[in-house]
């Protein structure tokens, strides 16, 4: 496989359409869910990044700039074909690198479970117990990470 760049993209870049499909193929799909594209995905509140490879999005995370001050990661998605391959690992670094650009403090997410040990791997804490969420109703769990690097609370 060729080497993985990273981008941010605008919401309007036509390089989102790819978005949308990844999207659906890594969070929707396995569950038999239909296509919706309706995501949301304008504002300056929001920056898009995806991971490229050969031309193609092969991933993507999306970093929503909280009122509060931090910063909320949402559908990070990976391609089955590309897991395993580091592209996971790329995006949450880039998303850590943009919100210390942004002197975020900390930031958070919601991890389906089946993901816990990835986001463990590469610096993240469970501060929540598990609770279902979304369109699949998948059991998931609050994630934090301090931008500096340090927990943000024990692991639970």
């Amino acid at each position: 496989m060729a080497a993985i760049t990273l981008e941010w993209l605008d919401a309007d870049d036509p390089r989102m359409a790819e978005v949308d499909a990844v999207r659906h193929e890594a969070l929707f799909a396995p569950f038999g869910l239909p296509r919706v594209d309706g995501w949301d995905d304008e504002g300056v509140d929001k920056r898009h990044l995806a991971a490229i490879s050969e031309g193609r999005v092969v991933g993507y995370a999306c970093l929503l700039l909280e009122d509060d001050g931090t910063g909320h990661v949402r559908q990070v998605s990976v391609l089955e074909d590309v897991r395993a391959l580091g592209v996971g690992r790329a995006l949450m670094d880039e998303v850590m690198a943009e919100a210390r650009r942004r002197g975020l403090p900390l930031v958070w997410l919601n991890a389906r479970c089946t993901a816990e040990g990835f986001y463990h791997r590469v610096g993240w804490r469970t501060v929540s117990g598990v609770f279902p969420s979304g369109r699949t109703g998948m059991p998931h769990v609050r994630m934090e990470r301090r931008v500096d690097g340090a927990a943000s609370a024990p692991q639970v």
